[in-house]
């Protein structure tokens, strides 16, 4: 398992991330991190930071390290306009992680928190193997997936009375180009159904990597 965290700032010039990204390079940071902006505005900037060791809990939050970080982040690009943490099922750095691709796919699935039990995730997570059974059979570009879930729990508008738990998907792409390709073929609309039966308000965004 890998414990990820994920900022995300407004931002004006590139040449502030690059910066930003040399900055980070110099401090004691994390395990992984990697910058980018978000395709659909390029003035938000996203730094996703894998922590080694953290998987137990938040408790990380609270040595110099990541003061170092947070700090670094704060002084480029001020307050975040929003952070959240997830357990993914696997690294998403390394040599072949899908957060060093060109482009990175996010999405996020909100439920009921007192629908997510242990067999309620169970569930979600053997559902989304199918699904992902069948796309990758007709993806183009794919560099690799991690899943699970996002720790804390999260308003969302589409989730009346109560707060929200959020199963958390993130796929390295080699392209933008090969995303639009891979969902616009038969694999994706057999494999849709599985995730429409959730009836579920979701969020997705892609962020191209930078430098």
């Amino acid at each position: 398992m890998a414990f990820i965290e994920i900022i995300q700032c407004k931002t004006s010039t590139i040449d502030i991330i690059h910066k930003a990204f040399k900055a980070l390079e110099e401090v004691k940071t994390p395990q992984s991190f990697a910058l980018g902006t978000h395709t659909q505005d390029q003035g938000v900037i996203q730094v996703t930071s894998e922590w080694d060791g953290a998987q137990g809990g938040l408790n990380f939050q609270d040595t110099p390290e990541h003061d170092s970080f947070i700090q670094v982040v704060h002084n480029f690009f001020g307050k975040p306009r929003s952070v959240f943490h997830a357990i993914l099922d696997q690294s998403a750095f390394g040599p072949d992680g899908l957060a060093t691709a060109n482009a990175i796919e996010f999405v996020q699935i909100y439920f009921p928190s007192s629908r997510v039990t242990p067999e309620f995730q169970k569930k979600i997570e053997k559902d989304f193997s199918k699904f992902d059974g069948i796309f990758k059979k007709g993806a183009k570009g794919d560099l690799g997936l991690a899943c699970g879930w996002v720790l804390k729990e999260q308003d969302h508008e589409g989730i009346k009375g109560e707060k929200a738990k959020s199963f958390f998907v993130t796929r390295g792409w080699e392209s933008m180009e090969h995303f639009h390709q891979s969902v616009d073929n038969d694999n994706f609309k057999e494999a849709m159904p599985l995730l429409l039966a959730w009836n579920a308000p979701f969020t997705m965004w892609h962020v191209e990597r930078k430098p």
